[in-house]
């Protein structure tokens, strides 16, 4: 039987060159033997990020007016990466894993008002053995602060609201998969 699959990393703000070039295949040369450079051009956007994610999270902060005190401490963004096994994908075929990754896509973007504006990448990578789906988001909250004035802030991700998130996700994918596969 197929599984949903999510996982989460949090990334500082030295990390995220690296993170923009992996998913964006910027780099020459890659350690991981897995991707195929030839299949590169398979690989699609859900949502480009125009430039670095350190850019586009600066952008963010300045365009929204978000209040945050940053430091080399702070996740600045968080990564979902969604997949499932290479068995399944090699089941439902082409057009349906492209559904998959949008449903994918969809869910995290409208789960608790999380907001499509806050997801700097959606990036499917189908240049190695199994496809999956790169999203990076900025973790950004709502607050009411004492004089009930809504501001923005940008969130020291809480393992365990990520947890509801991955949680919720896996019961939504579960469904979707068995449909996918007996359809």
């Amino acid at each position: 039987m197929s599984y949903a699959i999510i996982r989460n990393a949090n990334y500082k703000k030295d990390n995220l060159a690296g993170l923009y070039k992996h998913n964006e295949r910027k780099n020459t040369n890659y350690s991981n033997k897995e991707i195929n450079k030839n299949n590169s051009i398979k690989n699609y956007s859900i949502k480009q990020c125009n430039t670095t994610y350190l850019k586009a999270i600066n952008q963010l902060i300045n365009e929204n007016n978000l209040q945050c005190r940053i430091t080399k401490y702070t996740n600045l963004a968080c990564e979902f990466i969604i997949t499932s096994d290479k068995e399944f994908f090699d089941t439902i075929g082409e057009k349906e894993t492209l559904r998959y990754f949008q449903t994918a896509y969809n869910f995290v973007a409208s789960y608790k008002n999380l907001g499509e504006k806050y997801i700097l990448s959606a990036k499917v990578h189908m240049d190695e053995t199994t496809p999956h789906l790169h999203l990076v988001f900025v973790p950004v909250i709502q607050k009411k602060s004492r004089m009930e004035i809504l501001f923005k802030k940008l969130l020291v991700v809480n393992i365990g609201k990520v947890k509801i998130v991955i949680d919720n996700f896996k019961m939504l994918f579960t469904n979707i998969l068995l449909k996918m596969v007996l359809i």
